[in-house]
């Protein structure tokens, strides 16, 4: 499974210290730590002993506090240091029946004072309380715009979420026939991704079918599939930390009736309608606008209640947002996704694919099968 680079984050950091001037910047999201150490703190880490924080100095250097059951991990990554706090750990030191994140602060405490550091640079929301009095900068408007123009680490990372999640959609249509249910289908994508990537997924997505597609979205449930049905499969596990996010509208049976039809000719057409304004410097409103007028040209504008589209990268979703008022502009480097849908009774579908934003258009990422009888 592909990572990060050590020159990746090096990169980012040197970036972040040239954004904002402070002695000390200090990142306790997971998020975060991985985009500047390549440590990935994900859930199926064990991670609820305490609490981490990366710590950035003016030059670029690092060190990552953690604790003693994560600290192996946190060694794997590209952090300076690694400062390991006393906490739940079969092994000394340890506080097992003290508070750990309460020994979280009181390290993270003499870390700063160590560093005699006057202005903290920090996540709004995400420094603990208790810390010491000092002059604090919010890096949140830092850190979104920085993370939106992907590296070329970061887009090794997406590229290979893309080429699992195609193995997933491609299983998945497979093995949908009538009798199947939402939960089998999830398993035969889920098995594939996985063994796409030769490791652990965080799976996520929509599994939906029959009149449960009519509502747009949600987990899979022990529902039969039955022919004339459609199942929407949007898929977007996290993969080393990084996500990829696209979806297949797939009938069941082979056939579609004609208002299927007819969904399944607009959202084609919505799509290569979002499609010929990606570049940089368009607005995000633009794009949405764009897929919207599609839709109202088929008759499915009135059934579309949601975004045509959003970033993706670390989050699911993120900036920027394809929704009627967004005066955000796309920048080269932006990943981003169109996602056209509409939902009613009798008909329901939705796809979707991945885009690279370049200065002159975009390069679509993605390649699954969207035709619904396809």
């Amino acid at each position: 499974m592909l990572k990060l680079t050590a020159e990746g984050c090096a990169a980012r950091r040197q970036r972040l210290c040239a954004a904002v001037e402070a002695d000390l910047f200090i990142l306790t999201h997971p998020h975060h730590i991985l985009y500047f150490s390549g440590v990935w703190l994900s859930s199926l880490s064990l991670g609820s002993a305490g609490a981490h924080a990366l710590l950035i100095d003016r030059d670029g250097a690092c060190a990552l506090l953690t604790h003693a059951m994560m600290a192996s991990q946190a060694r794997g990554g590209f952090a300076d240091e690694v400062v390991v706090y006393p906490s739940y750990s079969p092994e000394p030191p340890s506080l097992s029946s003290a508070d750990p994140y309460g020994a979280f602060v009181g390290a993270l405490n003499r870390q700063i004072e160590d560093r005699a550091a006057q202005t903290i640079g920090y996540e709004r929301g995400g420094l603990p309380d208790g810390i010491a009095a000092v002059r604090r900068i919010d890096l949140n408007a830092t850190l979104r715009a920085l993370r939106r123009r992907k590296d070329d680490d970061e887009l090794a990372l997406i590229r290979q979420a893309v080429s699992a999640v195609e193995a997933g959609h491609a299983a998945l249509r497979a093995a949908i026939r009538p009798g199947i249910t939402e939960i089998d289908a999830f398993i035969a994508a889920q098995d594939a991704i996985t063994r796409a990537i030769s490791g652990p997924v965080h799976m996520l997505g929509d599994f939906v079918s029959g009149p449960r597609a009519e509502y747009v979205g949600g987990p899979p449930t022990t529902r039969a599939l039955l022919p004339g049905d459609v199942m929407i499969a949007d898929i977007f596990p996290v993969i080393a930390g990084y996500r990829a996010d696209f979806t297949a509208t797939i009938a069941v049976g082979g056939g579609l009736s004609a208002v299927q039809q007819r969904l399944d000719d607009a959202l084609h057409d919505a799509l290569a309608a979002g499609e010929s304004v990606l570049r940089a410097g368009t607005r995000a409103a633009d794009v949405y606008h764009a897929v919207r007028h599609a839709l109202d040209t088929h008759g499915f504008g009135a059934h579309f209640p949601h975004h045509a589209g959003h970033g993706i990268g670390l989050g699911h979703p993120e900036p920027p947002y394809f929704v009627p008022d967004s005066d955000e502009r796309l920048v080269a480097g932006d990943v981003v996704t169109l996602e056209p849908g509409a939902y009613g009774s009798g008909f329901a579908g939705r796809i979707e694919h991945n885009y690279l934003i370049t200065e002159t258009g975009a390069e679509r990422l993605t390649n699954h099968v969207t035709r619904m009888a396809g």
